[in-house]
């Protein structure tokens, strides 16, 4: 078969699926609804902290909540869909696009509905981040399978390498669009940025009904040490999450202490974001880490390292800012390292399916939940030992540290055994 009639079916395959949306359509509707899960999945800890007084426990706890109902949602994505479908046949996966989008702008609305009612109490936070959550753990894995249907290897990884770019730009701009709002107007703040998911939805006129189909790449399939890369990154991505989960809640607590002021205490957090952004870039564009396991060692040890250095940061003095920033950095390329190569494979071995979108995000989920649940046993053994408050601090490093290392421990098996049978 020449090159020509390799591509005419390419084509053919992907239109079976009802055709590849234009990825100019995926990529704005990525963004748009990146600021309103941005907000929930990452900002919300500072929110409940200065908005509704949380304490480092409460937020701990509202974090597993987050990473639980997350994988909930994310593995039922596939499940709920296929259940939909046979009930309504006519039922198109855009239209289950478009319902998740506007459920999630309704419950953004319900921080400040409550509030206009006279609500006092936290409920309204716990009951958003309740069923948000599972929401946008569902809406992911169906974007993802919109992002890289009909699309395959330098073709998707570039694809993928500026989605990661456009939506991880737009948690930046989350942050630093709700960091002047959050200690007088915290409900406010969701429901504007929340609204977005609802401004959304003009995106899905550009989309088909149906994400294309997966195809291989035009000369042969993936290469075999694909599938042994997307292990290994498998275990990062989660131990990730786990880092990144335990570090979330912890800043808002941090940033007093290093005498960051209210109003530029998100900014500040964010400062591992654009770090994340370059990473992405880098490995979107340059396709010398493709096949390589060199990735998963430097990401890894980046992500760790960098929050070493942030909790760290509490022990530098004068120069705990500074100290804080420079772990955040390396905290960023890590995450973004770990989490590029883990998409990549994961839609490349995955067949860009639904299902497989939603394992990543599961992965992901799982992360969210260990690293509060290391917040939470962190400040009970304080409580319960009468330890001084601070000891919190470096229980939690302990903890993650552990989880951490044996996942770490468990990649590098991986990469010997790939470096063996290279």
């Amino acid at each position: 078969m020449n090159e020509s009639d390799k591509s005419g079916a390419v084509e053919r395959s992907a239109a079976m699926a009802g055709g590849k949306t234009n990825v100019l359509a995926v990529h704005a509707l990525t963004f748009i609804n990146s600021l309103g899960t941005g907000v929930v999945t990452n900002g919300i800890f500072f929110i409940t902290k200065q908005g509704y007084g949380f304490s480092a426990l409460a937020n701990f706890g509202l974090g597993v909540l987050l990473g639980v109902t997350y994988i909930f949602g994310a593995l039922a994505a596939g499940p709920v869909q296929r259940g939909l479908r046979r009930a309504f046949p006519q039922l198109s996966t855009r239209a289950i696009l478009c319902g998740i989008m506007v459920l999630l702008g309704v419950m953004c609305a319900l921080p400040i509905g409550a509030a206009k009612m006279g609500v006092t109490s936290t409920w309204p936070a716990w009951v958003l981040v309740a069923i948000y959550s599972p929401l946008s753990g569902m809406l992911w894995p169906i974007v993802e399978s919109y992002l890289s249907g009909g699309r395959s290897g330098q073709v998707l990884r570039k694809t993928i390498g500026v989605w990661n770019i456009v939506w991880s730009s737009a948690l930046v701009v989350a942050y630093w669009a709700i960091s002047p709002l959050i200690k007088d107007h915290a409900v406010e703040a969701v429901a504007a940025l929340g609204s977005t998911h609802l401004l959304g939805l003009v995106c899905l006129i550009a989309f088909a009904r149906e994400p294309a189909a997966h195809v291989h790449a035009e000369h042969e399939p993936h290469p075999v040490v694909y599938e042994k890369l997307l292990v290994a990154f498998r275990w990062l991505l989660p131990m990730s999450y786990v880092v990144s989960s335990a570090l979330g809640p912890y800043l808002p607590d941090l940033m007093p202490k290093l005498k960051v002021p209210e109003h530029l205490q998100t900014i500040t957090a964010s400062a591992w974001l654009i770090p994340r952004c370059l990473a992405f870039a880098v490995m979107g564009f340059w396709p010398g880490w493709h096949g390589k396991w060199w990735p998963a060692i430097a990401g890894g040890g980046a992500l760790l390292a960098g929050f070493a250095v942030c909790v760290a940061s509490t022990f530098a003095g004068g120069a705990g800012l500074a100290v804080l920033l420079a772990g955040l950095a390396l905290f960023g390329v890590g995450m973004g390292t770990i989490y590029s190569g883990a998409i990549y494979y994961a839609m490349e071995v995955g067949k860009a399916q639904v299902d497989a979108g939603g394992t990543h995000e599961a992965l992901i989920g799982a992360g969210y939940t260990l690293g509060p649940l290391c917040g939470i046993a962190a400040v009970g053994i304080v409580h319960a030992r009468g330890m001084r408050e601070g000891s919190v601090n470096t229980l939690l490093l302990v903890e993650v540290a552990i989880i951490a290392m044996v996942m770490a421990m468990v990649v590098v098996r991986q990469v010997r055994r790939g470096g063996r049978e290279a």
